[in-house]
């Protein structure tokens, strides 16, 4: 339906041109707009539906390219902190992005498509974007450049941007697809990689935070 409630139909003429659509705004906006609607219900579609799919793909894309302009220098396996051993905001980062990969791949196994596109797509904005990358920036800028906080901070950040591309491979399949091979340490395609597992988050961690 459009956005006054009336049925969008080939029938009725008022249908919409896909091929135009892909042309100003890309295929991965489409695709991650056939996520965001609820299938069981009338699915909405209009200018300005497509237009905050738009951005909460820009989102998810700025998010992934910041991660990745700091992690240049990392080696997962020479760099890499243990879990016990993170700083303490990035423990919190890494309790909270195992409550997000749970709720995602209870989504998918539910076919709750539209659950999976709202959860990551909040959890980009605001725990990521809005606090803990933005909190990193002192660290990651200003440490030196083997320091244990810096590290510590790309360790966190390796295994959340490894996880968003795998779990948002089937719908951003494109993007996925050139973020995967550029994170440190990754080979072959993401397409041929699993699903992150899921872990229970410690929940002492997070009622610290």
């Amino acid at each position: 339906v459009d956005a006054q409630g009336k049925k969008i139909s080939k029938s009725v003429g008022n249908d919409v041109d896909t091929k135009k659509l892909i042309a100003t705004n890309g295929a991965e906006i489409l695709r991650l707009w056939t996520i965001m609607v609820d299938y069981r219900e009338d699915m909405r579609f209009s200018e300005e539906i497509l237009k905050r799919v738009a951005e909460a793909y820009r989102k998810l894309r700025n998010t992934w390219r910041y991660v990745l302009s700091n992690l240049y220098d990392f080696d997962p396996t020479r760099h890499g902190v243990a879990d016990l051993r993170l700083d303490d905001l990035d423990r919190f980062a890494l309790e909270r992005h195992r409550e997000v990969v749970a709720r995602v791949r209870e989504a998918y196994d539910a076919y709750e498509f539209h659950v999976v596109y709202h959860t990551l797509t909040q959890y980009a904005a605001s725990d990521l974007s809005a606090f803990y990358l933005d909190v990193l920036k002192d660290r990651l800028y200003c440490d030196a450049p083997d320091g244990p906080r810096r590290r510590s901070a790309q360790t966190v950040m390796h295994r959340i941007a490894r996880d968003l591309a795998t779990l948002l491979s089937p719908v951003l399949t494109f993007t996925a697809d050139e973020v995967y091979p550029l994170l440190p340490g990754l080979h072959g395609s993401v397409h041929e990689a699993l699903f992150p597992a899921v872990e229970q988050a410690d929940a002492e961690v997070l009622a610290r935070w």
